[in-house]
């Protein structure tokens, strides 16, 4: 008889040890987490093409501060060298008009492009947007892949971070200052965002689809 209240008293300390053991929902940090789904998919893409034409329109008139206002500051720029090393900064307001006006002079020549464009809805308030380019001046062609991360802040869609390759080497002020040139480079050829072809989508399909352009008021002058 001892023995079986021994054995019972034993299961009962157990039991309780492992209660109080066991994680509970203020001890767990995934406890409250509840990942948003994409519910205005329609509405979200109308949206960010509205973004991105409004980006092609202020860049074909040569007005950065009307660009300016379409991002989130402070803005992340990422580029990188010839050595395969990537480069990027974090850039105010202020740096970024400064760096990018130059950019937004009109270039003459005949030029061209064709885009390739992707977006991508994280939520209903994160989005990505990827492109692939191809630019046409006279004889020379000239291909790139770029990205831009959009985010929605007080119910508009802004630019919050821009990639583009290849920038890294053509500034003298440091790898964070390459970056935001990154951003400069092209975006004078397409209007675009980190000169990513995205920005100079014509309203065509939005996923996959490909759009040509005529730039010739930009050029690729990165210089």
């Amino acid at each position: 008889m001892k023995t079986l209240v021994a054995t019972l008293l034993a299961a009962v300390s157990l039991a309780a040890s492992a209660q109080d053991t066991a994680p509970t929902s203020g001890s767990d940090p995934m406890a409250g987490w509840a990942p948003p789904n994409v519910k205005n998919d329609a509405r979200d893409r109308k949206e960010i093409m509205t973004l991105l034409k409004t980006w092609e329109s202020a860049a074909r008139k040569g007005d950065v501060q009307a660009s300016a206002a379409l991002i989130d500051f402070p803005v992340l720029m990422v580029t990188d060298t010839k050595a395969g090393e990537a480069v990027g900064g974090s850039w105010t307001r202020e740096r970024w008009v400064e760096v990018m006006t130059p950019m937004y002079k009109p270039v003459g020549g005949d030029t061209t492009m064709a885009h390739k464009t992707t977006v991508f809805l994280v939520t209903d308030a994160l989005a990505s947007v990827t492109d692939d380019m191809t630019m046409t001046m006279g004889k020379k062609k000239v291909m790139s892949r770029s990205h831009v991360l959009l985010v929605r802040k007080g119910g508009e869609w802004k630019v919050k971070s821009m990639t583009e390759g290849g920038w890294g080497d053509m500034m003298s002020g440091g790898a964070d200052e390459a970056s935001t040139r990154s951003a400069a480079g092209s975006a004078s050829g397409a209007g675009g965002v980190s000169g990513h072809a995205t920005m100079g989508m014509d309203g065509g399909g939005m996923d996959a689809g490909t759009s040509s352009m005529d730039a010739g008021a930009r050029g690729m002058d990165a210089g």
